[in-house]
């Protein structure tokens, strides 16, 4: 079967959830943003720190390697769950026969990542390595979705527990932030110098009690063998800051809540600011009769499985359209009837770890959304086109919704991430427009090639030579370049389809997935076909999928001119105190007994001047840096 990426589909509608009815999966619920619980068992703790890898710049092999481990932490999950191809499947990891073979893999997923000895892995670079990385074993198998923070807006406890409620697995970068004063407005101003890389298993919350747990890559101090698996907790504490590198830079910022694990040592704020989110693909199908969506998930081996429980929605004669929020967490649709399209306007949501429907305000009266790569929402109108921010803090220094006008009226609306930009579509008029999804700069009409027949939609392909695909009643695609000098789209390469459905809707949408597959959407089902060398061949009819469908996107919200500092890199965590012996970030009574249980011995544990036995010069060391 050709990998597909997530889908939701009306009178059949899609997008992405695995069932966490796992054993491994502890607890899994999601009441509200205030009442959650989520656990895994079994997700390994591979050690950053080992020999045959790069030293950093303190010494230590390994020492920048936090980020290629945590995410060789969920390929050994994956392994073990479902999909053997990812890495191997037979390994007893906490055992010494296997720490070579774990190194390897950990060394192979930094070169991956483009992970530095002295400077750690960007996030972009830790995105795309492991987007390469699962694509080449395990081809359209996975989802890989991320999520950074702006000056806005970012992850945080709850978005990540919510998209493990939902079948992900996650690494989770906190920053370390250094506070350097309050602005004019007296909000705290933090400055971030470097991060460090952990993977998520446990998320909670009771009203104001938040906790987190993860595996720390960086907990053990031995460069020769692998420490016992365990998990880190430590409370969480919701903070208002401004992020800047000085304090009249942060004037011309908004504020944000993020969420700061409370540790004690070193007196950092440690903010969780990016995670990358792996999960398998698979899929909404709308039903009708029912007037809600039903899960439909792909596991890679037996194809996709449709699941018996419904989730609320409204019936497909009131759907006007839809989408899937950017990190999978709501599917976003519009009543429709717009209404009068000069007021305010509502969209509907519905939660899909608990399946809760709520609104969100719009601007104006809607006939179209999407999402932009950056997380914001592009709401289409009469004439009018709007970018929100409904992830961003609700607060005075929040962005504001932009409104612009548009001089003709468009009836479709595609997003096209490889360029940033919006495709509008008037297909009455015979043209198309694009623009950026800032909406900063002014519009650019085409000329939309002649056809016999009339063109029913069109598609964003991914390619940036050829970003747009057309497609007529008889099922012609057309694939088209823009001619900047010419303003018109120009036809590179025509094939036809073949049509499944009635006379009148003969098929209701096209879309590319990931891998660069066209899907036809029909009330008979999903129809696919993939670029050969021979032109592009039919796959197979699907038939639980079908109608209407949007596909979430395995996007980044990535912006060089954020994140592209080296303040945003992932280097090591602070290195621990001389003296914590057992990793947990404090030097204390547990410290000590281990020192004084090796007292005499040489053999390492306890031997923190590193001259060959643990003796006085080491309990001297260990007291001076007690923690109060």
């Amino acid at each position: 079967m050709p990998p597909l990426r997530s889908l939701v589909s009306a009178a059949g509608l899609t997008t992405c959830l695995l069932s966490t009815a796992h054993a491994d999966v502890v607890t899994s619920t999601y009441t509200s943003g205030s009442n959650y619980s989520f656990e895994l068992e079994h997700m390994p703790d591979f050690d950053q720190v080992r020999s045959g890898l790069p030293l950093s710049d303190s010494g230590r092999p390994g020492g920048n390697y936090c980020m290629p481990t945590a995410l060789t932490n969920l390929l050994g999950y994956a392994t073990s769950h479902g999909f053997p191809s990812v890495g191997v499947n037979a390994a007893d990891w906490e055992n010494e026969e296997d720490y070579s073979l774990i190194t390897t893999i950990i060394s192979n997923m930094g070169n991956l990542c483009n992970t530095g000895a002295f400077n750690g892995t960007s996030h972009m670079d830790a995105y795309d390595g492991m987007s390469y990385f699962l694509n080449a074993r395990c081809p359209g198998c996975f989802t890989i979705t991320e999520n950074l923070a702006t000056d806005s807006t970012g992850p945080t406890l709850r978005s990540i527990s919510e998209n493990n409620v939902n079948g992900a697995i996650s690494e989770v970068s906190y920053g370390i932030y250094d506070h350097i004063g309050t602005d004019m407005w007296g909000r705290d101003v933090l400055e971030r110098d470097g991060g460090h890389a952990v993977t998520f298993v446990r998320g909670y919350r009771s009203g104001s009690t938040r906790e987190i747990g993860y595996n720390d890559p960086d907990n053990n101090s031995s460069s020769t063998t692998q420490s016992n698996f365990s998990e880190r907790a430590y409370d969480v504490d919701a903070v208002p800051f401004v992020s800047a590198s000085t304090l009249f830079g942060a004037s011309f910022s908004a504020d944000r809540t993020g969420s700061r694990i409370m540790r004690t040592d070193g007196g950092h704020y440690r903010v969780i600011d990016g995670v990358i989110h792996v999960r398998p693909r698979s899929c909404y199908s709308w039903e009708s009769s029912e007037s809600g969506w039903r899960v439909v998930f792909w596991d890679g081996f037996a194809g996709w499985t449709l699941s018996e429980n419904f989730m609320p929605g409204p019936p497909t004669s009131h759907l006007s359209d839809f989408t899937i929020g950017p990190l999978n967490n709501h599917i976003w649709f519009l009543n429709a009837d717009p209404g009068d399209n000069n007021s305010p306007s509502k969209v509907k949501k519905i939660r899909l770890a608990n399946q809760e429907v709520s609104s969100f305000d719009l601007p104006h009266g809607a006939t179209k959304l999407a999402f932009a790569r950056d997380h914001s929402l592009i709401v289409l109108g009469a004439r009018l086109l709007s970018r929100v921010h409904p992830f961003s803090d609700s607060s005075e220094n929040a962005p504001a919704p932009l409104t612009i006008g548009l001089a003709d009226d468009a009836d479709q609306m595609v997003m096209d991430d490889s360029s940033d930009s919006i495709w509008l579509m008037d297909a009455q008029a015979g043209f198309v427009t694009k623009l950026p999804q800032k909406l900063d700069q002014p519009g650019k009409a085409y000329a939309m090639p002649q056809s016999d027949t009339h063109i029913k939609r069109f598609a964003a392909t991914g390619m940036p030579d050829v970003p747009l695909a057309l497609i007529d009643a008889d099922g012609q695609v057309m694939l088209c370049k823009a001619d900047i000098e010419t303003q018109q789209l120009v036809i590179v390469e025509n094939f036809m389809v073949e049509i499944h459905g009635d006379e009148d809707q003969p098929f209701s949408g096209i879309q590319f997935n990931d891998e660069g597959h066209l899907l036809v959407f029909s009330d008979a089902g999903m129809d696919t076909y993939e670029p050969t060398a021979n032109g592009w061949h039919r796959g197979y009819l699907q038939p639980v999928i079908k109608g209407r469908s949007v596909m979430a996107s395995s996007r980044t919200n990535f912006d060089a001119e954020i994140h592209g500092g080296e303040g945003w890199r992932t280097a090591p965590d602070t290195a621990p105190a001389d003296g914590d012996l057992d990793g947990d970030g404090v030097v204390a009574v547990d410290d000590l007994l281990i020192l004084l249980g090796n007292f005499g011995n040489d053999n390492g544990e306890g031997d923190l001047n590193n001259d060959g036995i643990v003796g006085v010069d080491d309990l001297l060391l260990l007291l001076g840096n007690w923690t109060n």
